[in-house]
């Protein structure tokens, strides 16, 4: 271990330190602090990591002593309390064998994923099973503990109970470290290097070790943003052992593969960049850089990191890269919630310095990560692209800018670090960035400015990990950095913001590794006392197979109220038992107790923000039950509303002595809420607090501290559930206390009510067991309505309040919420789907609620009822009736809440469910086009091909089968619904390609209608994806899928067409393809009339007043009189042309001469869908034509001379075509063609 971790490790296990904080932002702590639990209320969208593994790092001891290893097992085993107490040995000093024990052998534990141990254990089958078979005691113990705790813990001392609780849970990480942080790390790595397998050379399984952690750091950061991910793989060889690595390609036929993945325009999924360069000596160098992306609008957490394990390990070329030497190897990874550009590959970190038609000389390889946004990309951009580079049409992430302008400042001079520098100082904007690049290899480079993002430098044995949130390098480093990107200094040339770290490979490790600095080149001094220390592990992030983290949090809820209670409760008395209320000085403190007594505080204020805000409410209705007394004030308020609206600048400092503010606070570092604490503590008051985090902001502040659960709840869903419990339950506790203390409820009042508080967490685990119909209810349910409400009365009221903040936060619905009473006389006519909260209310309101859910029945309304169990009053006028255990009406908060939680989980699922429904829809199509696009097939060949056709109608069937069905959520719209109800029926041909422009303000061109469909279907799957577990960032989520395939048209009819500035446009896509296939059998043009058509009714058809008139003649047809220049009235062959709208090819009526006339749509918005003009080309055909290019140029006509020619008892054979003369085959009827051909064949 390095000195300053040896150091901190020693203060840490000493505990000896005055300044250690729990829970509390980075930004609020003194030097020479150890933060546990480090808080940032921030919220980020997307997520940084990499690593860079040390070089020069000491050799340790890498023995593993198993036999030391069992030995403190077997201790831990023999030293249960049962056997403390047996034996009459001191508790605190032997149970579980003692405090030092059990630290050594986490720490002994946690040295196995070092590099070395690892790898002995890695090929050591013996060693592992070992170790799992200590994890399997160890589990035991836990079991039995946990269980003994749990049966006698109304007797057990309060110390005693603190002691075990704390062990136990010590013990909880030495078994998660060993099955998981070892024995699965261990699993994931075979599994990575599964066709490097057969080395098993400890170089290789490092970086596959590497590999594997970050991606689980990854896996981790997913949760702030997931529409993409990406990793990047920087090897550096010198040249000699790249010869010998490109040979084994060749050998193993990769060489193909190879230069394919080489030769790419954008970074994308499996792609390499190769370079060529020298170190300081002059030795060659060959960088390679191996790239693995995903992009998904649509996808589940944990989808894109086991995509990129699965291309990691079956990328053959990587599996054998592995095996040769390399100088330096570094990783650098990404995951991201779009904020600028398309969810795709191209767009996904990292990026790279490549570009189009390069001017400016490439410099290396660079590739770049971010988060955050850089503000003046757009500006940063064009000046780049006026140097005469331009950036591919497929890459539209502002983070591009980022390699290229480094590589800039390269081309000017600058060194590498310098380069770095001075583009960080271009961007504008709070931004996170990470980058490696060839040019400095073993380095990874981090600049950070501004508020809203974060970078943590994790410091572990063999390497660094950086990440942008703690939890994304927990299982790898305790110990970590964090830069500050807020902090102004003075600098060099006056105020500057922001840092810059360099993690070199080239060292040791810790502080001495990095080198820091501001953007203005000034030094930042690192020191001990930056680095940091969270407590926090992996387990305690764990997602544990549940789909979201937001579905665990709210069943781990039951638990986390049953640490709410843990130790505040005891069982007094050997005969007469009685149940009592005991709270630790810190919580209550003397003082408290005293002004209670004495009758000083005489007013009580629950206060906090959102959903703690919420818990405020029922916390004081709880109290208000309990005190029973109307001459005592008990209110709950917004923290801001006290704040804001209850105090007044003249306050004295005695204005609130007579009052005690209990603020509520899930994090203890809400802003509202802690500065209302400090105005009200100016003004004389008592205060408490009820907040999770250990020693946070709030902590400080307040005179007694009631903690909730374990301090080690970590809720990495942003929709807050369990601590909601938690803070209710903790009201109650101190609403039974105060009542005690004010002689409002006598003893047995107290034993009921506590009993009742420990029988919740098995109703909470009841409910919980009711999920799939919760969940029934939500998914038929949810979609069907546009507007929801939330409906409660007495304390049910907070429940309707939470249940609001949840819906809207998963479903992103603005949501009312009302006492059930109000609400028939609110917004009934919108016929909203209605949450009743009924569970727990007293039998002289219950039959009044039961009639006002009739009313909302009678108004066509939907009330979903959450009742007591049994209940069946409300069964004829609800849509789903949720049955609750029984209890008191001021507990019911809780249960009702529950319900609500998990129905809300399961509406945002259903919702999201008709976003994934577009999403496969639009893949699917993106898929149809890219094969078309490699068929070199165009976007007029594809929208009339018959196999698309029958895609877009097969998906029109099911659309609106479900809008039938109403299965799919009223969320996308009415508008989004229409527009794509409207472009089905253009893409699948039934309607009419002219009236595109009506409906949609644009001509109907293949490649509109295409780009129209994807925009309609980007904006509706953004409209209806609901990734649960965050907030989803305003993205711009639009994927077009028409990039890869061609509009490009050429040849000799449009040409022509251009020349009389006619554009495609003008034309439907039907006629396009006509002309395409036409074209080919044309070898010139000899003569043209352009006509212009008139009088055509509102519907686009002739009638006996339309007219025609000659515009331009040109060619041999310029002295030939026309019928039209003596009669301008439309009829004949021209009056059918206009009439059906489709391209003929044939032969003049008078002259015989062979002709093409094409009508012309109208650019006019106000007859969009109209012919306007007709243009007649007289035509020479080219003779000497493949047969398969005749029948294309035929079309439908082919089909109809084989049908006729089939009526006469012919077997068909394409040669017969070759019997008519190019002018008739092309000039004559298909009837007069088929009877020619029977002639000539019988």
């Amino acid at each position: 271990m390095n000195k300053p971790l040896r150091t901190l490790c020693s203060i840490y296990c000493n505990f000896s330190v005055p300044n250690i904080y729990f829970g509390k932002s980075l930004t609020g702590v003194p030097e020479n602090s150890i933060v546990l639990f480090p808080f940032s209320a921030t919220m980020f969208c997307c997520g940084i990591t990499g690593i860079v593994a040390f070089k020069n790092k000491k050799q340790t001891d890498d023995h593993i002593d198993v036999a030391s290893l069992n030995s403190m097992v077997k201790k831990i085993e023999t030293h249960r309390y049962a056997d403390c107490e047996q034996n009459d040995l001191c508790f605190e000093d032997h149970f579980l064998g003692g405090k030092g024990l059990v630290s050594s052998l986490l720490q002994a534990v946690r040295a196995l994923k070092c590099n070395d141990s690892f790898y002995n254990l890695f090929v050591g089958t013996e060693s592992l099973a070992e170790l799992t078979e200590f994890a399997d005691r160890l589990s035991k113990i836990i079991d039995s503990e946990s269980k003994f705790l749990a049966d006698h813990m109304g007797r057990l001392e309060t110390g005693d109970v603190e002691i075990l609780s704390r062990r136990i849970e010590d013990i909880k990480d030495i078994t998660w470290c060993l099955n998981l942080e070892i024995a699965d790390n261990i699993k994931k790595v075979k599994d990575l290097l599964r066709h490097a397998n057969k080395t098993r050379a400890i170089s290789v399984v490092n970086i596959f070790k590497q590999i594997n952690a970050v991606l689980n750091s990854i896996d981790r950061l997913e949760v702030r943003g997931r529409d993409s991910a990406g990793i990047s793989l920087l090897f550096i060889l010198d040249g000699a052992e790249f010869d010998r690595f490109k040979a084994t390609i060749e050998k193993a036929n990769l060489l193909d593969q190879l230069k394919a993945r080489l030769d790419q325009d954008v970074l994308v999924n499996l792609g390499i960049s190769l370079n060529e360069t020298k170190d300081r000596n002059g030795q060659e160098l060959v960088a390679l850089t191996i790239t693995y992306k995903i992009a998904a609008e649509i996808g589940r957490l944990g989808d894109n990191i086991r995509f990129l394990r699965k291309q990691i390990k079956n990328d053959a070329i990587l599996q054998r890269l592995v095996t040769f030497e390399h100088k330096y190897h570094t990783v650098s990874a990404h995951t991201r919630w779009a904020s600028v550009g398309a969810i795709s590959e191209p767009n996904c970190h990292p990026v790279d310095n490549k570009i189009i038609g390069r001017i400016i000389p490439k410099k290396g390889i660079i590739h770049a990560c971010l988060n955050g946004d850089i503000d003046n990309y757009q500006e940063l951009k064009k000046e780049y692209e006026r140097q005469g580079d331009l950036i591919h049409q497929e890459i539209t992430t502002d983070t591009k800018i980022i390699p290229l302008q480094i590589e800039k400042y390269l081309n000017q001079g600058f060194g590498v670090e310098e380069a770095f520098r001075l583009a960080v100082n271009d961007f504008k904007g709070s931004h996170a960035i990470s980058m490696h690049t060839d040019l400095a290899p073993g380095k990874l480079f981090l600049g950070l400015k501004g508020s809203g993002q974060a970078i943590f430098v994790g410091l572990a044995e063999d390497h660094y990990i950086p990440s942008s949130e703690v939890y994304g390098l927990i299982e790898e480093a305790p110990f970590f950095i964090k830069m500050n990107g807020e902090k102004e200094v003075d600098g060099k040339n006056g105020i500057t913001q922001g840092q810059i770290f360099i993690l070199n490979q080239e060292s040791a490790g810790g502080i001495g590794g990095i080198k820091a600095m501001y953007y203005d080149q000034t030094p930042v001094e690192l020191g001990e006392k930056d680095i940091k220390y969270t407590e926090i592990t992996s387990r305690d992030i764990d997602r544990q197979n549940f789909p979201h983290y937001f579905l665990k949090e709210i069943s781990e809820s039951p638990l986390s109220v049953e640490k709410t209670l843990q130790n505040r409760w005891k069982i007094k008395g050997d005969e007469i038992q009685r149940y009592v209320i005991t709270l630790e000085e810190k919580a209550f403190p003397e003082a408290l107790q005293k002004a209670l007594l004495n009758k000083k505080i005489k007013r009580i204020f629950f206060v906090g923000q959102g959903t703690a805000g919420v818990a405020a409410l029922a916390c004081a209705n709880i109290l208000n039950y309990y005190m029973d007394d109307p001459s005592f004030y008990i209110n709950a308020m917004k923290a801001s509303e006290l704040s804001g609206f209850m105090l007044s600048e003249d306050d004295d400092s005695s204005s609130m002595a007579d009052a005690l503010v209990v603020a509520i606070s899930q994090s203890g570092t809400t802003t509202d809420t802690n500065r209302t604490v400090d105005m009200v503590k100016e003004r004389g008051a008592h205060t408490m607090a009820i907040v999770n985090r250990r020693d946070s902001d709030i902590t400080f502040k307040v005179d007694g501290v009631m903690y909730t659960s374990s301090g080690r709840d970590i809720e990495m869903s942003v929709a807050s559930t369990k601590a909601f419990y938690s803070q209710i339950v903790a009201g109650a506790i101190l609403g039974l206390f105060i009542a005690g203390l004010q002689g409002r409820r006598n003893d047995d009042f107290v034993a009921v009510e506590i009993k009742q508080l420990l029988e919740l967490p098995n109703h909470m685990r009841k409910i919980l067991s009711m999920h799939n119909k919760i969940g029934n209810s939500a998914k038929r349910l949810a979609v069907t309505k546009t507007y929801w409400a939330t409906v409660g009365s007495g304390p049910n009221k907070a429940s309707a309040d939470e249940i609001r903040i949840k819906l809207s936060e998963l479903c992103y619905k603005t949501i009312s919420s009302d006492y059930i009473e109000d609400k028939k006389h609110i917004d009934l006519s919108s016929e909203p789907l209605i949450i009743v909260c009924a569970a727990g209310i007293r039998g002289t309101v219950i039959g009044d609620i039961i009639k006002d859910t009739a009313i909302f029945q009678a108004h066509k309304a939907t009330p979903v009822v959450i009742a007591d169990e049994g209940e069946n009053r409300f069964d004829p006028y609800a849509a789903d009736v949720l049955h609750v255990p029984i209890v008191s009406e001021h507990f019911a908060p809780i249960l009702n809440t529950l319900v609500g939680h998990i129905w809300g989980y399961y509406a945002a699922l259903a919702i999201n469910e008709g976003s994934r429904f577009l999403y496969e829809f639009n893949k699917d199509i993106q898929d149809k086009i890219d094969d078309h696009a490699d068929k070199g097939m165009d976007v007029y060949e594809l929208i009339l091909d018959k196999s698309f056709r029958e895609k877009i109608a097969f998906f029109y069937k099911e659309f609106r089968r479900k809008k039938a069905e109403n299965n799919f959520p009223t969320s996308m719209g009415l508008e989004a619904a229409s527009n794509l109800t409207l472009l089905l029926k253009y893409l699948s041909g039934r309607l009419p390609v002219s009236d595109f422009e009506i409906d949609f303000g644009k001509k109907g061109t293949a490649m509109n209608m295409l780009n129209t469909l994807f925009e309609c279907l980007g904006e509706s799957i953004n409209s209806l994806a609901r990734p649960v577990d965050a907030i989803r960032h305003q993205a711009k989520t639009v994927t077009v899928g028409t990039s890869r395939i061609s509009e490009k048209l050429e040849g000799i009819l449009f040409e022509t067409l251009a020349a009389y500035n006619i554009n495609v446009s003008q034309l439907i896509n039907r006629n396009i393809l006509v002309l395409k296939n036409l074209q080919e059998i044309v070898s010139g043009i000899n003569g043209a009339i352009l006509y212009k058509i008139g009088g055509l009714n509102l519907l686009g058809e002739p009638t006996d007043e339309t007219t025609i008139e000659i515009i331009k003649k040109e060619g041999i047809l310029k002295p030939i009189p026309s019928r039209v220049e003596t009669d301008n009235q439309l009829k004949g062959t021209k009056r059918i042309i206009v009439r059906e709208g489709n391209v003929y090819i044939g032969k003049g009526r008078k002259d015989d001469r062979s002709i093409i006339v094409i009508p012309i749509i109208s650019t006019s918005p106000v007859t969009p869908n109209m012919i306007e003009y007709i243009l007649l080309l007289t035509i020479e055909f080219n003779e000497n034509v493949s047969l398969a290019v005749k029948i294309k140029a035929l079309g439908g006509k082919y089909e109809r001379i084989e049908n006729i020619v089939q009526e006469n008892s012919v077997a068909w054979d394409d040669q017969y075509l070759e019997l008519v003369e190019m002018r008739q085959l092309f000039g004559i009827s298909a009837e007069k063609i088929g009877e020619f051909i029977v002639s000539r064949i019988s």
